[in-house]
């Protein structure tokens, strides 16, 4: 309803005889309210993989323990029988799928034909694809392992790297049964949202990993606010004669990214408060289904149900896959948070 008696509207009979013979004057535009920056997501959807159909749409080749053995020899050149160790196992890996159904009814279609401020279907379209990866993005640091609809949502961080506490199997492989495929998992951090703190779990992770360190950490807003308030206390403004600062000559303090030991750490609005996960994209990925990239069914027609209306579905196949959990870390119990 129009806010009568505000501004230059007047109230009482005048306004309403107004809001009866006069038209709105509508922004012919949808301003969203309710979603978040899926920044982790995107960067795996930039390196995602294609997978295709098949048993196991994701198989990981794996190896857990040498083929061959080491001897040192003497002069004779002797050495010892070779034997046939087995050594490779397969990780396997199924593809997730989400649907987000679209209806379409046939009195919206007449209505909204030629007088419509905001299409409403134009309006759905654009929320399908927002609400499919505002779901991805919360799976993605969801340890869903225990609900009861886990196999059907992707691997998230958590069920990636883990040392076995939480998660034992994946991808088909018990951490029990196969040490090698267990990764780092610090539980009740505290308070190590500091630059000292972060680089040394960044060293262990690479010391783990064989001398490969992570490339990329993330964590919450909350808690990589506190980590640059670490760098903050260091920061240094040169003024010298007839120098600029910038462009704008205005002083720019903080940053938007941080740089630990060369590995840069983000955050992202859906990681937890508390926790923080550092991997190497090298090893973790996305698989994205080639038949299924958030495709839309089309529209089909519900009169066969006794309605006048369509329906849609717009499908994503997918699955996030580690190949090597050793590689990452995850951190959890952190404190300190700004907010």
């Amino acid at each position: 309803m129009p806010v009568l008696n505000t501004g230059l509207v007047p109230g009482g009979s005048v306004g309403a005889e107004l809001t009866a013979a006069t038209r709105r004057a509508v922004v012919p535009a949808l301003f969203v309210q309710i979603y978040k920056a899926t920044p982790m997501l995107n960067l795996l959807f930039g390196t995602a993989q294609r997978a295709k159909g098949g048993m196991s749409q994701v198989t990981v080749p794996v190896q857990g323990s040498s083929f061959v053995n080491f001897a040192w020899t003497d002069y004779s050149g002797g050495f010892p029988q070779p034997a046939v160790q087995p050594g490779m196992q397969n990780a396997e890996f199924n593809l997730c799928v989400g649907v987000v159904p679209i209806s379409f009814m046939g009195m919206e279609a007449l209505i909204q034909s030629s007088e419509a401020i905001v299409p409403l279907m134009r309006a759905r379209m654009a929320d399908a694809k927002t609400v499919a990866v505002q779901a991805m993005s919360t799976a993605l640091f969801t340890n869903s392992s225990n609900l009861p609809n886990a196999s059907q949502i992707i691997n998230g961080l958590p069920q990636a790297f883990d040392d076995g506490t939480n998660v034992n199997s994946y991808g088909g492989i018990s951490r029990t049964a196969s040490p090698f495929w267990k990764s780092t998992l610090v539980t009740a951090a505290g308070a190590v949202n500091t630059r000292s703190a972060m680089l040394s779990y960044l060293v262990q992770t690479t010391a783990l990993n064989g001398g490969e360190a992570p490339d990329f950490c993330v964590m919450s807003p909350s808690d990589w606010t506190t980590l640059m308030q670490d760098f903050l206390t260091l920061e240094r403004f040169n003024t010298t004669p007839a120098s600029k600062y910038g462009k704008d000559e205005s002083v720019n303090a903080g940053f938007r990214g941080l740089m630990l030991g060369d590995t840069p750490f983000f955050m992202d609005p859906f990681c937890p408060k508390g926790a923080a996960y550092m991997l190497n994209t090298k090893y973790f990925a996305a698989y994205v289904s080639e038949d299924a990239p958030f495709a839309f069914s089309g529209f089909y027609s519900a009169i066969p149900n006794l309605q006048i209306a369509n329906v849609g579905v717009v499908i994503i196949a997918m699955q996030t896959v580690c190949a090597k959990p050793i590689s990452g870390c995850q951190i959890t119990g952190i404190t300190g948070g700004s907010f």
